[in-house]
């Protein structure tokens, strides 16, 4: 009875919170969350971070050339967990180590889509390419003190709440002429015909009746609902220690911009581990294997060839973002080796990548630097683009 009572009582909070129009959104964007934009060469960075992730996450890319150019790339990436409301999720499993919550909280589907413009010589400029992709976490940092104080804070005022409220809902249902009707009138429908269908008109009635009343309850603890409210706007999730993501994919090419005509563009799997220090630096590292269906490369001779090639990719990112600041920069490389190719040579990848928090769910990044040479195009490789990242769905 008290459980089904607070579950009363948690839907009028519900209810009441959302009579407002201040709605508490959390700030949970940290770092970007793109397996199908890294997969096609335009993600902020090749080695992201571990972050927890907001529902709905939208990307913008574009190349600078003297800032002229409309964004020619975006991704779209969502948490279904999220999304659909989160069922069964309790303060305590947002700090939880158990594989089975960490998935669901951070399992992320991406698709991007890259229309090759005047600055990209690996893509076709006719065609157009899709990538779809996932990503969750295998191991997740730590909680921060902070995170955890903001929250037992959170569960006590609720606890303290529920102790107050639900003996109050109690005798006010109990003396509720109304809802004792109602009471009585679904007893009646019961004990004549179980399967009366009338049964469910009257308990959403009643269930109504519940609300109202826990309602007018909770109006009475203002002070408490505003100190709740205060502290889920402080809210961010910040996370210290190890931790392991796994991402993988595939990519599609629609030659001429035809549907029915595509073909898969690459594919590949990649662990990104490291730590993350409340001193604000972060150390990652990169292990990514990538498929490259019939690519055209040129060998030591300079002759152009087609073959299935496999690389393997092996890269470390320093970032540092002082802990009071929204600006944060770091600096990555990787190194790619061709499988089983010995007529290519290795190749790497260099950036320098900053990032401004905008506040909101928004963020801002500028990337420069060298990119991948050698295995489908020799020239061009230098990376310089604005990249604009917004965070949808925070209300919690």
């Amino acid at each position: 009875m008290k459980k089904y009572l607070l579950f009363i009582f948690l839907l009028g909070c519900l209810t009441a919170v959302a009579q407002t129009d201040n709605k508490p959104k959390l700030d949970l964007l940290r770092a970007p969350s793109s397996p199908g934009a890294n997969l096609l060469g335009f993600s902020i960075s090749d080695i992201e971070r571990p972050t927890d992730v907001t529902d709905f996450m939208l990307t913008l890319q574009s190349a600078t050339n003297n800032y002229t150019i409309l964004p020619s790339n975006f991704a779209v990436d969502l948490s279904p967990f999220w999304l659909f409301k989160a069922k069964g999720l309790t303060t305590d499993k947002l700090g939880s180590s158990k594989f089975n919550d960490v998935f669901r909280q951070t399992f992320v589907l991406s698709s991007a889509f890259r229309f090759a413009d005047s600055t990209t010589t690996a893509f076709n400029k006719n065609n157009i390419y899709q990538g779809l992709g996932v990503k969750f976490s295998i191991i997740r940092g730590e909680l921060s003190d902070k995170t955890t104080s903001i929250l037992d804070s959170i569960v006590s005022i609720q606890k303290k709440m529920a102790a107050d409220i639900t003996p109050t809902l109690m005798k006010k249902l109990e003396t509720d002429s109304a809802y004792q009707r109602l009471k009585n009138k679904k007893r009646e429908l019961f004990t004549a015909n179980a399967h009366d269908p009338a049964i469910a008109e009257v308990s959403a009635e009643m269930e109504k009746r519940q609300k109202q009343i826990a309602n007018r309850i909770i109006s009475d603890y203002a002070d408490e609902m505003k100190a709740l409210k205060s502290l889920a706007g402080d809210l961010k999730i910040e996370r210290f220690g190890f931790f392991t993501d796994f991402a993988g994919g595939l990519t599609m090419e629609y030659v001429n911009k035809n549907f029915s005509n595509s073909r898969v563009y690459n594919s590949g799997i990649w662990l990104t581990t490291g730590a993350n220090y409340k001193s604000g630096w972060t150390i990652l590292g990169l292990a990514r294997y990538l498929y490259n269906p019939e690519k055209v490369f040129a060998d030591d001779m300079n002759t152009l060839k087609q073959a299935n090639l496999s690389t393997f990719d092996a890269g470390a990112r320093i970032i540092y973002g002082h802990p009071d600041s929204r600006f944060s920069i770091s600096t990555e490389a990787i190194y790619r080796s061709v499988l089983k190719k010995n007529t290519i040579d290795p190749s790497w990848r260099f950036i320098l990548n900053a990032d401004y928090d905008i506040g909101n769910n928004t963020r801002l990044t500028f990337i420069f630097g060298r990119a991948f040479n050698g295995t489908v195009s020799k020239d061009g490789n230098v990376i310089a683009a604005l990249n604009f990242l917004k965070g949808l769905g925070n209300i919690r």
